[in-house]
């Protein structure tokens, strides 16, 4: 099989080992999702044992994600990630589709997310606490056509748009991030260390001091899990709450792919990327199941399940320590979620890097800076992108729900792609030998693989069944669209004599 060479490209260096990739891992998925998404499955199973068995579930999910796509990444080890295993698999229009996608909903909308919902949900400790003004200051304005139509989805006439001082301070983070991005990778490994290993270790100490605490000194906590382990709920649970409950999973599951992205910078992928991986994936299941077992002994479920049941873990963690740990854990997630912030811009410019190279998006987004050879083109573009869903969108639940969906039809896509390139490298080469042209071989093939694209097409499904055909439509018309766009990016490419992709 002839796969992509970067020969008298702009080729990143591989400065990551290791300890580098689990901190992207690690820094990339714990964010801002277990400390929001546990009230929002608690609410839609309403059932302590379901609520539970869908945090392990959806840790499954993500190992045989992480174990099956680990092939395409040592196969492919350059930048760009599933855009580049899309294009080998499906050709260049559907590589095309997942960089579309991902510029203007997956990648910048995640980035968007975090950015609102670090601000809202911790600068509501944070701001009372050391800059009231923050949460009171707002501006309000009429937007005439054609602003009006963008922004508010109306034809005519004016439309009222307010902007909050969160909205200004999560735009400026954003644009911070990039900028440290776009002084070079070293920089930006330096700073994801610590912002992950500081506060992550801070967090888990205090983890493990509640969960001590609760096992073995508080009969009340015992009491308060063992009733909620009993809670039994007056109606029935319904396929599409599992789907929307397992969207946020997903999503707080989501990032475990980041070093597919950042290949090209990996030294000796073939073995870095599985094995942080592994590593990465287990620690996070882990705490992860530990935090919902804690939340539990320390929260009421029928408070839980409650349609704004506010802040579980100050809750649940200043009932040890008093009032004074909300703010001292609010910036622990906050910096947690910088990480996560630093890694999820550092990859996505991979992806509008590749696509350049391939003549399928701006030519300037191929170029690393002479100094600090960072993809700076591809950086701004996608900063300024997210900026503009912030001030668009604004509320987090919005952006969640739009970048998760397509980041599930997408991962889907990419999932599969292992099927398809096994099968065409059997023909090629024969199924002995094709075996041994595989430096890695995904584990637990073909279950794996299967297992994952069956749970994210229930999920899907699920959703789209509950969101009904708007839903849908809006979804699929959007997928036309980026292959109406690829088709005048290619007439572009061919028409300047710009080399097709190898």
């Amino acid at each position: 099989m002839n796969l992509e060479s970067t020969a008298g490209e702009h080729v990143l260096k591989r400065r990551i080992g290791i300890g580098d990739a689990v901190f992207f891992i690690l820094g990339n998925v714990i964010g801002i999702g277990i400390f929001l998404t546990p009230a929002t499955v608690a609410q839609q199973t309403a059932n302590p044992y379901l609520f539970l068995g869908l945090w392990v579930l959806g840790g499954l999910i993500a190992l045989a994600g992480a174990m099956s796509s680990a092939e395409l990444g040592i196969m492919m080890p350059h930048a760009g990630g599933d855009y580049v295993f899309l294009k080998k698999t499906y050709g260049l229009s559907t590589g095309f589709l997942y960089g579309y996608i991902s510029l203007l909903f997956s990648y910048t909308g995640s980035i968007a997310a975090m950015a609102t919902a670090v601000v809202h949900y911790q600068g509501q400790t944070i701001y009372q606490t050391l800059l009231p003004i923050a949460t009171s200051q707002g501006w309000d304005f009429l937007l005439p056509d054609p602003a009006a139509t963008v922004f508010a989805f109306e034809w005519g006439g004016e439309v009222a748009y307010s902007v909050q001082a969160e909205h200004l301070i999560a735009v400026g983070l954003v644009l911070l991030l990039t900028c440290l991005n776009y002084l070079g990778i070293t920089r930006s490994i330096i700073f994801q260390k610590i912002a992950t290993i500081a506060p992550a270790s801070i967090l888990i100490f205090i983890g493990f001091m509640v969960l001590l605490q609760t096992l073995f000194l508080d009969e009340a906590s015992w009491d308060l899990l063992r009733q909620n382990m009993s809670y039994t709920s007056p109606t029935d649970i319904q396929f599409s709450g599992m789907a929307t409950a397992m969207i946020g999973i997903f999503w707080t599951y989501a990032g475990w792919n980041v070093t597919l992205y950042l290949a090209e910078d990996i030294k000796n992928p073939e073995r870095v990327i599985p094995i942080s991986m592994i590593i990465s994936l287990g620690l996070v299941t882990i705490v992860y199941i530990l935090f919902c077992f804690v939340l539990l002994a320390k929260i009421p479920f029928t408070e839980m399940i409650q349609p704004d049941p506010g802040d579980l873990t100050a809750r649940a963690w200043g009932s040890l320590f008093g009032d004074w740990v909300g703010l001292v854990i609010s910036l622990v997630i906050a910096f947690l979620i910088f990480g996560g912030l630093n890694t999820t811009i550092l990859s996505g410019s991979r992806v509008y890097l590749a696509m350049a190279r391939d003549g399928i998006f701006f030519n300037q987004a191929r170029k690393l800076h002479p100094r600090f050879e960072s993809p700076y083109w591809s950086l701004w573009v996608q900063g300024l992108v997210a900026v503009v869903l912030i001030l668009v969108f604004q509320s987090f639940e919005s952006l969640l729900k739009i970048s998760t969906i397509f980041m599930l039809f997408l991962s889907l896509l990419t999932i599969s792609c292992v099927f398809l390139l096994r099968y065409r490298m059997g023909q090629e080469h024969g199924l002995m030998h094709m075996k041994d042209r595989l430096l890695y071989r995904a584990l637990g093939y073909p279950y794996f693989p299967a297992f994952y694209i069956l749970c994210v097409v229930l999920i899907l499904g699920g959703e789209l069944l509950g969101a009904g055909l708007t839903y849908a439509g809006t979804a699929a018309a959007l997928v036309l669209f980026g292959y109406a766009m690829y088709y005048l990016w290619d007439y572009r490419r061919r028409k300047n004599n710009t080399r097709p992709p190898v």
